[in-house]
């Protein structure tokens, strides 16, 4: 029987396990106000961490953020580095920003929620799909980089990555990742790619880091209205269109459909799996790496096997590695 459901707020999992929020440090990327990495910090704020630190474009669109943060409880130490995700040079400098820090000595639980969504075809500073780039490989190398400081944490350290259902629509395109062949782009294509990246690197996390009691989930927040819309949006009366092809990839019915069997979750209901995947210490004692309302789930209806093939997720970490050129051994 489930332990949560889709009505389970976020606040309410960190005053149950508020003994795995105490004192520890929290990092968190995409921290804009009014989208989940914020709520999400500023939820566990609710039971006095000791520092949480947030990664994302600009201080000064953050800082309503580090208000709220402060006004919950202004003992936490709260600090922002800079990191543009387009830019693998800008997500390497904000790594050695953490490393050099000594007053970050150790990072407890990394959030990699920063993402954006169904983006018209672009290339990052470095040449890569946009969507892979910035929900993927930017986290990939900002996490291997600053794995040093999850490793200080010791056993219980977390790490989540923040996929979506949107996986389901499309697996990894291992021979043409960029989309480079004419013609093969799709804002939800690209999307769907880049959320099975984080499923993919998570099962790769895993593997790699047993031994050291380190453990990584992806949950998938579910339908809320943040900023993650805006390309969709973007696309005025043909929204509806791409909104119901998405659907059917992703959920075998009309958006229509979709919607009313799931309605849109509130920023509390969305924060939830995040969390639980954060700090729970019971995850370990169950199967699976893909939370859905705050459960774990490996129903194949809910998380894709082209998502958590451990095969797969080998051959990903390699590419992820000849795609930002770096080896990360570990």
């Amino acid at each position: 029987m489930a332990l949560y459901d889709r009505n389970t707020e976020g606040l309410e999992l960190v005053h149950k396990l508020a003994d795995h929020v105490k004192n520890r440090n929290f990092l968190i990327t995409g921290p804009t106000p009014g989208g989940l990495g914020a709520e999400t910090a500023i939820s566990i704020a609710a039971e006095h961490p000791a520092m949480i630190v947030l990664v994302g474009r600009s201080q000064a669109k953050a800082q309503p953020t580090i208000d709220a943060i402060k006004n919950v409880d202004p003992k936490i130490k709260v600090k922002f580095v800079v990191a543009e995700l387009s830019s693998l040079k800008s997500v390497r400098a904000a790594a050695q920003a953490i490393l050099d820090d000594s007053e970050i000595p150790k990072v407890d639980v990394l959030i990699n929620n920063a993402a954006v969504m169904a983006s018209p075809q672009m290339q990052t500073e470095d040449g890569l799909d946009y969507q892979l780039g910035i929900n993927h490989l930017s986290h990939f190398v900002l996490t291997n980089k600053i794995m040093p400081k999850i490793f200080a944490a010791g056993p219980g350290a977390r790490i989540v990555n923040v996929s979506s259902s949107g996986h389901r629509y499309a697996g990894i395109r291992l021979e043409d990742p960029n989309f480079t062949e004419p013609g093969s782009y799709k804002g939800f294509a690209a999307y769907g790619q880049a959320k099975t990246a984080n499923i993919l690197y998570t099962v790769q996390l895993n593997k790699r880091l047993a031994s050291r009691g380190i453990r990584a989930y992806a949950p998938h927040p579910g339908g809320v209205a943040t900023n993650l819309q805006v390309y969709v949006q973007a696309l005025g009366d043909r929204a509806m269109e791409v909104l119901d092809d998405a659907s059917w990839k992703v959920n075998g019915c009309s958006i229509g459909e979709t919607r009313k069997r799931d309605p849109p979750k509130t920023l509390q209901q969305g924060s939830a799996s995040l969390i639980r995947a954060a700090i729970d210490p019971s995850l370990v004692n169950e199967e699976g790496v893909f939370i859905s309302d705050a459960n774990l789930t490996t129903d194949p209806k809910d998380v894709r096997s082209w998502a958590t093939d451990p095969e797969l997720a080998e051959k990903f970490w390699n590419l992820s590695e000849n795609l930002v050129g770096e080896k990360f051994d570990f």
